[in-house]
């Protein structure tokens, strides 16, 4: 008995002077330092980087250059007259060489409504007040998107995601997949990224933008820059999945570098 109280005595004098011994290893300023300078390397460790190939899907625009887009001979915006006034467009140009992939391959120009530049009618005001457009800007812009198409000999404006719908699903392809969620959406396809040391990164892999098959539709790597609001304004990579008759469902949202330059700056 009295040998076994007097091992279990030595056993917690040992404990005590291991904990002291092990306090005073962590209050050790190089230990420390070692840690700061583990976790800081750890943070602002270079990421790899998987590039591909962007693909090339001009869209169709010849209908809206013969109605004087971009610009007509007196100098007014694109749409401002002929054919194209009615729509309410402060301007029209074409889409980026992205949003050709749509199939029907109609002639299509993005429509920008400017709320802020007052020449807006009080009917167009009422009809972004109720939400007939794809999508907003950002900021104290107070651009709006529509798209105009070119079907069937006349000019046709698309006002909503169900308008959008109508002219294009079923989405038949992985191109048609990408254009269609770019056009309708404020996200972006990035192709090319690389390090930049003035960024700080929270991911060990950053990939381009890729599409997928599946059974139900189609799966999109694509990007999110949040410009507008209060810092910090972070990059994200956003999983979307897009079905045969083009409904779009974001999977998921993951946040992959900052410009810690702009943490603190509100853009608006």
């Amino acid at each position: 008995m009295y040998g076994r109280e007097l091992f279990d005595t030595q056993g917690r004098g040992d404990n005590r002077n291991v904990a002291r011994l092990e306090e005073k290893r962590l209050n050790n300023p190089r230990v420390i330092l070692f840690g700061v300078f583990f976790v800081l390397v750890a943070c602002s460790s270079k990421p790899t980087f998987i590039n591909h190939t962007a693909p090339n899907l001009p869209v169709v625009f010849d209908e809206f250059t013969n109605a004087g887009c971009p610009t007509d001979s007196n100098g007014q915006p694109c749409g401002a007259v002929g054919p194209l006034a009615d729509f309410g467009c402060n301007d029209i140009y074409i889409p980026s060489n992205l949003t050709g992939g749509l199939d029907p391959a109609y002639p299509i120009a993005i429509c920008q409504i400017d709320l802020r530049s007052g020449a807006a009618s009080a009917e167009i005001q009422a009809k972004m007040d109720r939400g007939d457009y794809l999508y907003y800007l950002g900021g104290l812009s107070g651009s709006y998107v529509r798209y105009v198409i070119f079907q069937n000999g006349e000019f046709r404006l698309l006002k909503t995601e169900e308008d959008f719908r109508a002219a294009y699903a079923p989405i038949d392809s992985p191109e048609e997949a990408l254009s269609y969620v770019l056009a309708v959406t404020t996200l972006s396809a990035v192709y090319g990224l690389d390090y930049d040391p003035a960024m700080e990164y929270e991911v060990n892999e950053i990939e381009d933008t890729y599409v997928t098959s599946e059974t139900d539709g189609y799966r999109l790597h694509l990007f999110y820059d949040q410009v507008f609001g209060c810092g910090p304004h972070w990059i994200t990579a956003n999983e979307i999945h897009i079905s045969f008759d083009g409904t779009i469902q974001e999977i998921s949202q993951t946040q992959l570098f900052r410009d810690p330059n702009m943490d603190e700056l509100c853009v608006d």
